[in-house]
């Protein structure tokens, strides 16, 4: 695999190869089917399944439009006052998540996959996530959960493992770069992948 160092410069997105969708796409208002037992690995698989175009990075927003999910872009300059990083609001006729645009694009890529494993996984509308809520040491189970997913959805490992393995990259910066995520969420995925100890 090589040296993998954290400081080198980002890379422009790579593509992979196209997948056709193996499962028939869902209405724009639609619910996911879900098994009983759901694993946040399997709800990301079945949407990449549908709804991917197999291009790194994968993208959330799209994602979230093909399921017929409306996403607000809040804060910024011209909203100040929102303090939070999303939200997952399932209590209406049509499902919404608000995301905090002005955090980094990084930032708003994994809260929307975040916001997208709530509905996915078949959890409640989501109280208010705050930065916290995006840690490794989260207490919430549901909010775990949909970490765990926006990792699945936005680092797929069999993408991760190619790329990996096939020396596509030369460090941690330039991967990350590649599946436009923060280094520390792609560290974190190598070493659940068992790619890096």
């Amino acid at each position: 695999m090589g040296a993998w160092q954290q400081d080198a410069s980002i890379s422009t997105p790579c593509h992979g190869p196209k997948r056709p969708p193996t499962l028939p796409m869902n209405s724009p208002t639609s619910t996911p089917a879900k098994p009983a037992a759901a694993t946040p690995a399997r709800a990301a698989a079945a949407l990449l399944a549908r709804h991917w175009d197999g291009k790194l990075p994968v993208d959330p927003l799209r994602i979230a439009a093909a399921l017929g999910i409306r996403v607000v872009a809040r804060g910024g300059a011209d909203d100040p006052d929102y303090a939070y990083s999303g939200y997952f609001d399932n209590s209406g006729g049509q499902p919404v998540i608000e995301y905090n645009r002005g955090e980094s694009v990084v930032r708003q890529r994994f809260t929307l996959a975040h916001e997208l494993g709530h509905y996915a996984l078949g959890h409640a509308s989501s109280p208010r996530d705050t930065p916290a809520n995006f840690t490794t040491g989260v207490s919430d189970k549901a909010e775990r959960q949909a970490n765990r997913f926006a990792a699945e959805l936005l680092m797929p490992a069999k993408e991760v493992r190619i790329v990996v393995q096939g020396g596509l990259f030369k460090d941690v910066a330039e991967l990350a770069g590649a599946f436009h995520t923060s280094q520390a969420a792609m560290v974190y995925r190598l070493q659940s992948l068992g790619l890096i100890p």
